[in-house]
């Protein structure tokens, strides 16, 4: 499927019914967040106040003051047939000791990925048709995101989205199951380039099904095709996932969410036989909501595990690592300091509901390494004849108010305690934390 490498972006293969084109409404729109973030003992690069990444070179610093904006906008034109949305969107930050020259990937052809500053890109640029009364065809710039949003989802707490697709999407919707398949390709975070006059770093086909058999409960079945468009290290990806989610939030008052997902493929390589990929990962989480005490707290206790690579420098990679999903938010802690890929989180949560407007959430995570002898994912840190496997324990606070439905505050605090594999390896000998402040205001304004 390489070949279709170059036929992005689709803007005009896309059908509009004639009765489309009256009764609509069309209007401006957007959201303007702005967040306030201390760093204490580690950047996006390095863990540790020496501030030293796994090559034991020095990047940035380890206590960063942080302040993020990120504006979206643009027009919506909506009809009962047809929907295009415009939207431009434009991610800043003041007092960061790194820079995008920190985020270059690849080797012979290098890409930048951002992860806080892109400078007024295109943010949506697609049109949707409703072909009829269950089947819709979307064609341009979009995010695509479901479930959980661990297999496909944005990545927008970061203050550059994650993923952005260049794609065509079809969609056939019965009620309250639906079933997509899309082709597409995703954009670099360079804030010095434009991202449709610049190539794409993947490409890809994802698969997501939803079957509805209780209020509150599904299965979900996907499957992704992610293909490197770059060579990374002298290797291209080419992998293939597929798996399966089924959760219910509201079982006479009991929760679960399970998911178990499959990764095969290869790895290309510009010198030598290409590298098989056999790795796998899953989520369990189990619940119960206390609805008749006061606060009603929910408290859920899960396990989230990727594995990693036990026996490196052979012809098998068998650390696994996430298709097209969020790295950051709510997934792995707070801290934003762990990937989907060669660890292990033991978990419990704490919800509690004081207001209806008011939500908390209090969060320990137990983190170790699925294989001692690969690398911290996040970070890279690899030791030679490792022996510890302990990452941290890290403990998250959240409180969330909704003041309305366009305007949300946030408070969010993490602080992790180093385990071993950081202090015995001597990456660094202190904890770390980080505080965030955000409001995210929503606004749309009819013509």
């Amino acid at each position: 499927m390489q070949k279709f490498s170059q036929i992005l972006p689709f803007w005009f293969i896309i059908t509009i019914p004639v009765q489309s084109v009256f009764a609509y409404q069309l209007s401006f729109d957007g959201e303007y967040r702005y967040r306030f973030e201390i760093w204490d003992g580690l950047n996006k690069k390095t863990y540790g106040d020496q501030s030293l990444n796994s090559k034991g070179q020095k990047i940035g610093n380890a206590d960063d003051h942080l302040w993020l904006q990120r504006l979206n906008f643009g027009l919506t034109y909506q009809s009962k047939r047809l929907t295009a949305k415009i939207h431009l969107y434009d991610a800043r930050v003041w007092g960061w000791s790194l820079d995008q020259n920190d985020f270059i990937k690849g080797t012979m052809d290098e890409y930048v990925m951002d992860p806080y500053e892109e400078h007024f890109d295109l943010f949506y640029g697609y049109l949707e048709t409703q072909l009829n009364d269950h089947l819709s065809l979307k064609a341009g710039r979009q995010k695509i995101w479901y479930g959980d949003k661990r297999i496909f989802g944005p990545g927008s707490w970061g203050n550059s989205v994650g993923w952005l697709w260049d794609a065509v999407k079809f969609s056939y919707k019965q009620k309250r199951h639906f079933f997509d398949i899309f082709y597409g390709q995703t954009k670099t975070k360079d804030p010095e380039s434009f991202s449709l006059t610049s190539k794409h770093a993947y490409q890809g086909v994802g698969i997501y099904s939803h079957l509805q058999f209780a209020p509150k409960g599904a299965i979900e079945p996907f499957f992704a095709w992610k293909n490197a468009l770059f060579s990374n290290s002298g290797k291209q990806e080419d992998s293939y996932f597929w798996g399966l989610r089924v959760y219910d939030q509201d079982f006479h008052n009991f929760n679960y969410d399970v998911s178990w997902v499959k990764r095969t493929g290869v790895f290309h390589q510009r010198q030598g036989s290409d590298i098989d990929i056999d790795a796998y990962a899953y989520v369990i989480k189990l619940g119960y909501t206390f609805k008749a005490l006061p606060l009603q707290p929910k408290v859920v206790i899960g396990r989230v595990y990727a594995s990693g690579d036990s026996v490196p420098k052979n012809n098998e990679i068998t650390s696994f690592s996430r298709p097209f999903g969020s790295t950051d938010g709510t997934h792995y802690g707070r801290l934003d300091a762990m990937f989907w890929g060669n660890m292990v989180d033991n978990q419990i949560n704490l919800h509690l509901q004081p207001h209806p407007k008011w939500r908390i959430k209090i969060a320990y995570h137990r983190f170790y390494l699925a294989a001692k002898e690969d690398q911290w994912s996040y970070y890279k840190y690899k030791i030679p004849n490792n022996q510890y496997d302990h990452i941290g324990d890290e403990i998250d606070g959240i409180l969330k108010y909704n003041y309305s439905k366009a305007l949300q505050f946030q408070c969010i605090y993490a602080h992790i305690k180093a385990g071993r594999f950081i202090t015995d390896n001597q990456i660094a000998q202190n904890d770390a934390s980080r505080f965030m402040l955000q409001l995210q205001y929503k606004f749309d304004y009819p013509f």
